[in-house]
């Protein structure tokens, strides 16, 4: 009796673990295509801004390098 109780438990522990893998794999497909979506909306502000400022790309550099520098992406 206990023998079966333990490899029923066992099974159950295989689904479980399974199941987990799965739902891990949709989070990350999730994740995936919002991180696809994110850098399509960045990339159209990039774009949108060099239409309207031509110097954008130089500013951005230079602004970019000093948020780099001196910001901590956690505080934001």
């Amino acid at each position: 009796m206990r023998e079966r109780e333990i490899e029923q438990q066992f099974k159950m522990l295989q689904q479980e673990i399974a199941l987990a893998g799965e739902q891990l794999e949709a989070l990350k497909r999730i994740q995936r295509a919002e991180t696809d979506a994110l850098r399509l909306e960045v990339e159209a502000i990039r774009r949108c801004l060099t239409r309207l400022h031509p110097d954008f790309e130089e500013c951005f550099g230079a602004v970019r390098t000093e948020v780099m520098q001196g910001t901590d992406p956690e505080t934001l």
